[in-house]
C-alpha cells in the first residue's frame, strides 16, 4: 500500500440522494456502487455548492465557493464566460504533486479555448464541453472536436474505456481521473443491452448502466493489482431534476432545499478506509480539493481564500468536527439558505412561488436531524438560533458582494 493514493473521482449528473440502493432506494438495483459503500463509508450529509451544473462542479475543482470564481449560474455554448486561468484547480494541484491526471465526460466551465480541461491540469481530456440538452452536441478529445454526431448512448461506456485505458497506460505512478458522466441528465439515453432491464423506467435503465460501467472500472483496478492504492468516489453534481429520487428530502434541482444541494457520496480506500462506515457530518463537494492536498501531499494555495477544509478524518472514519462550520447556499448572488450543525435557515427562495409570498413563508428554521424533510419551521422556539444563522447569512453575503466585480470580470477574461 502506497501512502500516497491513486485517486478516481466519478461524478454523476443530476443523479438524486435516494437513487442507489445503498442509500435506500427499492426500485433500482446498483450493487458495484453499492460495493463501495460497503467496503468504504457513505458520507449522507455531503453537499454540492449549487443546486445547478457550472456552479458546483466550479467549487468542487477550485474548493471555492462558486461565487468567487464568478461562475454563479448554468452556462451554455453561446455565454464566453468561464473558469479563468487564475484559478488554481484540483488536477493543477495533483499535476504539480506528481500526479498523471485526466478527465473524461462534462466540462461545463466554458467554451473558449483557455477555459478547457487541458488549460486547467487535465494531461488527457475526451468528452463533451456542455450538457447532452445544449447544442451543438460536440464530442472533444484534447481540444479538437472529433464527431458532433455524438452517440449518447455510446458515451457512458465510452468515457469509461478511456479511464480504463488512462490507468492502464499510467499504472506505475500516481494517477488522477475525474470521471464526470454526462448521465442521468435528460435527454435519457442508453445502451441497448441495459433498455427495458429496470423496474425504475428509462431513467432506472440509465442508472444501472451507470452503476455497470462503475463496476468496470472496478474490476479493472482489481486486475491491475492497484485496487488497495486507489481512492474511489461516486457523487452527484446536484439533485435529481424530472425524474430521480432525493430519498425523502424536499425539493430538486434548483431548489436550495435539501433535495436539490444534497447528493450521495461514497468511497473506498482499502486499509485506509474502514469498511462499512456510515458518516453524518456535514461536508461540501469543495472540501476535496484540500482533502485530497493532503492526501497527495500537494499545497494548498494560500493566496486566495479557499472555503474548502480538510475532511480527511471524517473520510477515513467517519470523524466530526468540534465545532460545526456554516455552508452557504445561493441562487446566483442571493444566498437563500445556511446550514450550521442540525440546523437549517432558509432566507430566499429560487423559484420563488407568487402564491407563497416571501414574507408569508420565510425566513424558515428546520432542525434536520429531527426534521430531514424541511416540514416544520422553529424559528419560533430557537430564536437563538435563528439570529446566529441570520448574522452568520449576512456578514458572508456581505463578502460576496464585496469581491462579486473581481470574480465576475475574472470568469469573463477581463
Amino acid at each position: 500500500m502506497t501512502d500516497r493514493p491513486n485517486i478516481v473521482l466519478v461524478v454523476m449528473d443530476d443523479l438524486g440522494y435516494g437513487d442507489l440502493s445503498c442509500m435506500g432506494n427499492t426500485i433500482l438495483r446498483t450493487p458495484r456502487i453499492d460495493s463501495i459503500a460497503a467496503e468504504g463509508i457513505a458520507l449522507r450529509h455531503m453537499y454540492a455548492a449549487s443546486a445547478v451544473c457550472t456552479p458546483s462542479r466550479a467549487a468542487l475543482l477550485t474548493g471555492r465557493y462558486p461565487q468567487r470564481v464568478g461562475l454563479v449560474k448554468v452556462l451554455n455554448p453561446r455565454h464566453d464566460t468561464g473558469l479563468s486561468s487564475w484559478e488554481y484547480t484540483v488536477p493543477e494541484l495533483l499535476r504539480d504533486a506528481g500526479y498523471r491526471t485526466a478527465m473524461f465526460g462534462k466540462w461545463h466551465l466554458g467554451r473558449r479555448p483557455e477555459h478547457y480541461p487541458t488549460r486547467h491540469g487535465f494531461d488527457e481530456y475526451a468528452g463533451l464541453l456542455y450538457s447532452n440538452d445544449m447544442h451543438p452536441v460536440e464530442l472533444f478529445e484534447g481540444e479538437e472536436v472529433v464527431t458532433a454526431d455524438v452517440d449518447q448512448a455510446a458515451l457512458t461506456r465510452a468515457y469509461t474505456d478511456h479511464a480504463i485505458a488512462f490507468i492502464e497506460r499510467h499504472a506505475d505512478r500516481p494517477f488522477f481521473v475525474y470521471l464526470a458522466h454526462t448521465m442521468p441528465h435528460i435527454p435519457l439515453h442508453v445502451e441497448d443491452e441495459f433498455s427495458g432491464r429496470s423496474a425504475g423506467g428509462r431513467y432506472g435503465d440509465v442508472v444501472e448502466s451507470l452503476d455497470h460501467h462503475v463496476g468496470r472500472l472496478l474490476d479493472r483496478l482489481d486486475d491491475l493489482g492497484l485496487a488497495d492504492d486507489t481512492l474511489v468516489m461516486v457523487t452527484s453534481d446536484n439533485g435529481p431534476w424530472f425524474e430521480g429520487s432525493t430519498g425523502g428530502l424536499r425539493g430538486t434541482k434548483l431548489h436550495t432545499y435539501e433535495g436539490g444541494i444534497r447528493v450521495p457520496f461514497v468511497a473506498r480506500w482499502p486499509g485506509r478506509i474502514p469498511a462499512g462506515v456510515v458518516s453524518d457530518e456535514p461536508v461540501c463537494l469543495f472540501d476535496l480539493l484540500p482533502t485530497l492536498a493532503g492526501l497527495a501531499g500537494a499545497t494548498v494555495p494560500e493566496d486566495r481564500p479557499i472555503d474548502g477544509t480538510d475532511v480527511t478524518a471524517v473520510l477515513t472514519g467517519g470523524g466530526s468536527r468540534a465545532e460545526p462550520r456554516p455552508l452557504f447556499f445561493f441562487h446566483w448572488w442571493t444566498l437563500n439558505a445556511v446550514r450550521w450543525g442540525r440546523w437549517k435557515l432558509h432566507l430566499d427562495r429560487f423559484p420563488r412561488d407568487p402564491s407563497r409570498a416571501q414574507d408569508k413563508e420565510l425566513p424558515q428554521l428546520f432542525d434536520l436531524e429531527l426534521d430531514p424533510a424541511e416540514t416544520y419551521d422553529l424559528k419560533d422556539r430557537h430564536p437563538d438560533v435563528l439570529d446566529h444563522l441570520t448574522g452568520l447569512a449576512a456578514r458572508f453575503e456581505a463578502e460576496m458582494v464585496a469581491q462579486r466585480e473581481a470574480a465576475e470580470a475574472r470568469a469573463a477574461g477581463r
